[in-house]
């Protein structure tokens, strides 16, 4: 039966499973280490969060991935830029992906804000433990037994700029080095394919009053399919958020945040598909938690704000 639903699944979401081979988030804006690596240290003190999300729930089998970052300004040599690590869980019924990367940026200050160039580079385990019986066939060299790994180096670029607390773009690619992920003892070419992102995103004040307005918008192309989502958050008075993505032709989005008084925040977004996957599932569920904080003490007079906007 759950590889009867599966096949299902598979048959109404075709185009879409198709092109994606990296997991997708609702919440990009608080996302931006995972995609560019420039992005690190672009914030004041240590940056540290998480994200879990459960994709298409109610569906045996569906997506779960789980994602921690960490990143931080440093100064080597005279020169001011950032590090940062992403570690990722990614699993799909019989297939588990597990990630960590690295990444470093130099930052320049250029006009009225600040340029990051950054490179990231780390490894992708991809892991499958399939038992597929095909009745009545001899052996296929492209039908996996058991369970089956592949270790392969993976490298991104990335520019992000920023002007103080209002606005940033930035623009990076993933894969650049097409790992070669082919699990079976053929010539068949499988690689993960360069994935190209693109950011932006403004905040300022709504007249004189407490609320702040923070429009985003998030582009990733692979190759074959571009996908984008635009997104509207109202921040009232630094504590609460309210927003909503629309990602095109695929899902609406509602979400909410907190900001407590400690520094932390929490954001929850709830994914409504807008595809035939909704005949199968009512929705994906994603949580955020972040947490910034100056660990040297050099900014007594410090408090967390925002993961974007400090």
């Amino acid at each position: 039966m759950r590889k009867i639903s599966l096949y299902i699944l598979f048959s109404l979401i075709a185009i879409e499973i198709f092109s994606q081979q990296d997991p997708q988030f609702a919440q990009n804006a608080d996302n931006l280490l995972y995609t560019n690596p420039a992005f690190a240290g672009m914030t004041e003190g240590i940056c540290a969060s998480a994200i879990s999300r459960q994709q298409w729930v109610g569906f045996e089998g569906a997506p779960i991935t789980t994602l921690a970052g960490i990143h931080s300004g440093i100064k080597l040599f005279g020169y001011k830029g950032g590090i940062g690590l992403s570690i990722v869980d990614d699993r799909f019924e019989f297939e588990k992906n597990f990630q960590a990367k690295a990444a470093f940026s130099f930052h320049k200050k250029i006009g009225l804000g600040t340029l990051g160039i950054g490179a990231e580079a780390g490894m992708i385990n991809k892991d499958l433990n399939g038992d597929w019986r095909p009745p009545e066939t001899e052996t296929d060299p492209f039908l996996t037994q058991g369970q089956v790994r592949k270790i392969v180096l993976d490298i991104g670029l990335g520019v992000f700029y920023k002007i103080g607390k209002r606005f940033y773009a930035g623009a990076s690619v993933s894969h650049i080095n097409r790992p070669n992920v082919n699990y079976m003892k053929t010539d068949t070419a499988s690689f993960l394919r360069p994935h190209y992102f693109g950011t932006a995103g403004y905040n300022f004040r709504l007249m004189n009053s407490p609320i702040e307005l923070q429009p985003s918008v998030f582009v990733k192309f692979d190759g074959t399919k571009m996908q984008s989502s635009v997104n509207l958050t109202a921040l009232y008075n630094k504590k609460f958020s309210v927003g909503v993505s629309y990602r095109n032709r695929e899902s609406f989005i509602p979400m909410v945040g907190v900001h407590l008084p400690n520094g932390l925040k929490i954001g929850y977004a709830y994914e409504v598909p807008l595809t035939r996957i909704f005949s199968v599932s009512k929705g994906s569920h994603e949580v955020f938690v972040g947490y910034c904080f100056d660990f040297w003490g050099a900014n007594t007079n410090y408090k967390y704000k925002s993961i974007l906007y400090l």
